[in-house]
């Protein structure tokens, strides 16, 4: 008898830390915003713009300036380097090719290698976390 009580409070915490867990990684219902990163499609908000602050605090951030493109990030939830969601907004221009929906920073690492686009730091630092959809 004792193990099943154990067994039924067990689940039961089980079921709670479930529910906790889902509504912690709800999507806020303000984030309209959508970024990539790694080949995944992130939700966001900007919640505030920042000052000076080091370098190394911030992850790039490329917009893509005149187009109805999604940014990209360099840095995804869950990865060591991720700076919670500070970025430096970089602007990316399509110079050597037709725009293109980059889903990584890689590809936009590629093309900028290869001549087809320039990139230039807007001098924007904010802060939006992402969320998993």
């Amino acid at each position: 008898m004792t193990a099943i009580k154990g067994i039924g409070v067990g689940l039961a915490m089980a079921v709670i830390a479930l529910a906790f867990l889902g509504s912690a990684s709800a999507v806020p219902p303000r984030a309209e915003g959508r970024i990539y990163a790694n080949g995944e499609l992130y939700a966001t908000f900007v919640s505030t713009t920042v000052g000076d602050a080091p370098g190394q605090s911030f992850d790039a951030l490329f917009t893509f300036p005149g187009t109805d493109l999604i940014s990209v990030a360099e840095a995804a939830p869950g990865e060591a380097h991720y700076n919670g969601g500070r970025w430096i907004q970089l602007a990316v221009t399509f110079t050597g090719m037709a725009p293109e929906q980059f889903m990584d920073d890689s590809e936009v690492w590629f093309h900028y290698n290869l001549g087809h686009l320039t990139i230039t730091d807007t001098g924007g630092r904010v802060i939006c976390p992402l969320f998993s959809l």
